[in-house]
């Protein structure tokens, strides 16, 4: 009896029919298509066959990664093992063509097979011998820690050839949005050239970014700017939050021309054409950080009628507004005041008289050669003195980021030493780069204030020594700017008797004046 049990337990443990289940895995698409898969099932196929072990299934691991166990990357990997487990003690043989295809991670790999040990199951390996012997064991360590390595290397040589990338101003990764990938890998060939912009979608997202820095919409409201402007016509599907999301995040510095290494935190500039300035992008950043009003724009220009909110009614104060009435001939122009109550109601002024008439105005305040001559010498000794304020504290901000960047630069080797861990790194760096952003964003307003004052003022002074008729040349949209600039508070309007008296813009304010009093 007690040597038929002994007997029994044999056949228990070692059956005369093994069942086992195979395991294919290839780690990309390009080697689904081939014969990779394939080559691995036959090869594995026969060594059953030599063994005498019946195969019950097989689970193909489709262009997967091989860098780990997770469960979204190896979805097959995970039904055999449940395979395993629900068939515990029925499944003797758990085969692959090397250890490699198990798992290229010594952990993971005991772990694993730990687990198939508890369902009955022993791992073999068609091309490797590995086994339960001392000598056997430790061979499968061997291969398992050569896996490890092997990816390791891999890994290595990956993120060295990225870095080597971003250093020559190239972009290693997928094409964000705007621009056209230049298909090298699929030809074989090296990255050597930055991707071009896409002519449709690159103006558009461009469009966007400025409109977002200026603060004139929200995340959400861009979301919907964007397909009125096309783009989801264009890649036909709506655009979403995720998306505008990932255009004033993961690629706002690539837009910018800057490309991030995230293997030593450092940015270099990149070969592409940037969307945006580095300006805007700095600007961008502090309008996500709320630190940037969101400008509202009321426009109430009506481009028919520009003197609308500049000339106001002599009787009630109120800014006359226009109107084309039908009369015998077809419509007629006419300015006109819209208080029921004010004695001039109904009354109105043919447009182009009190337009006429504006000019007539203007051309009565631009100043004199005298007066510009002497404005000229006062600006030229006032900005001289200014200009070494700012060329001084121009001096200090630079002065300031260059401390910055030298402390993201020790940060950087506090964690490489180890004494920071990788959350206190981060924190630190993203601390500095706001404070780099802040000082950036003062320098790139003081340096705006930098210019040439002698060509500017040329400018200035063939613009309003011609006042009237620049006013009737510029675009009709910028005509109220134009006045404001002229009639801070506007002018009232009297039928009849014309324009009354009104506080001036202060270059006309002055020229005014010039000649009461000696001095300049």
């Amino acid at each position: 009896m007690q040597a038929s049990l002994s007997f029994n337990q044999h056949l228990y443990i070692f059956p005369m029919s093994m069942k086992g289940i195979i395991y294919t895995r290839v780690s990309s698409d390009e080697q689904v298509k081939g014969t990779s898969l394939e080559f691995q099932e036959d090869l594995c196929r026969k060594y059953c066959e030599q063994q005498d072990i019946e195969v019950v299934e097989i689970f193909r691991e489709e262009g997967e990664s091989a860098k780990d166990l997770s469960l979204n990357n190896r979805k097959k990997f995970l039904a055999a093992l449940e395979f395993c487990r629900k068939r515990k003690h029925q499944i003797h043989a758990f085969i692959v063509l090397r250890v490699d295809r198990f798992a290229r991670n010594t952990e993971d790999h005991f772990a694993v097979r730990k687990i198939l040990l508890e369902y009955g199951t022993t791992l073999h390996s068609v091309t490797e011998p590995i086994g339960n012997k001392p000598a056997e064991k430790f061979i499968e360590t061997v291969l398992a820690g050569a896996a490890e390595y092997d990816n390791a290397i891999r890994k290595q040589r990956c993120s060295d050839g990225m870095s080597q990338k971003i250093n020559q101003g190239l972009y290693p990764w997928k094409t964000p949005l705007g621009y056209v990938c230049n298909n090298s890998k699929k030809r074989g060939e090296k990255k050597t050239q930055p991707d071009p912009p896409d002519e449709k979608i690159f103006p558009i997202v461009q469009r966007g970014l400025k409109h977002y820095a200026q603060g004139l919409c929200t995340q959400v409201e861009l979301v919907k700017l964007l397909d009125s402007w096309g783009l989801g016509a264009i890649r036909g599907r709506k655009t979403t939050i995720q998306l505008v999301d990932r255009i004033l995040g993961k690629y706002l510095k690539f837009y910018a021309g800057i490309l991030e290494n995230p293997f030593t935190g450092e940015d270099k500039n990149g070969l592409h054409i940037p969307m945006i300035s580095k300006e805007e992008y700095y600007r961008i950043i502090l309008v996500k950080q709320g630190k940037v009003k969101r400008a509202v724009k009321h426009d109430r220009y009506n481009p028919l009628f520009p003197l609308r909110r500049t000339v106001f009614c002599f009787s009630c104060k109120r800014f006359l507004t226009g109107s084309t009435p039908r009369g015998r001939n077809g419509h007629h122009a006419y300015y006109h005041c819209h208080n029921k109550n004010c004695d001039m109601y109904g009354k109105g002024i043919r447009k182009n008289l009190l337009e006429q008439e504006f000019m007539a105005f203007l051309s009565d305040i631009k100043p004199k050669a005298a007066f510009l001559s002497a404005f000229r010498a006062v600006i030229l000794d006032v900005w001289k003195e200014n200009d070494k304020l700012l060329d001084d504290q121009i001096k200090q901000y630079e002065k300031q980021i260059a401390n910055l960047e030298g402390k993201k630069k020790i940060a950087r080797d506090m964690r490489e030493e180890g004494s920071y861990t990788k959350e206190e790194f981060l924190e630190r760096k993203a601390e500095l780069e706001n404070e780099i952003t802040a000082i950036k964003i003062s320098l790139s307003e003081m340096k705006i204030d930098q210019f040439d004052i002698e060509a500017a003022y040329d400018y200035a002074v063939s613009f309003i020594s011609d006042i009237e008729r620049q006013w009737f040349d510029i675009p009709a949209r910028l005509r109220p700017r134009f006045q404001k600039l002229v009639l801070p508070d506007g002018i009232s309007y009297e039928r009849g008797k014309g324009f009354g008296t009104a506080r001036l813009g202060y270059i006309f304010e002055v020229n005014k004046r010039f000649g009461e009093v000696e001095s300049q």
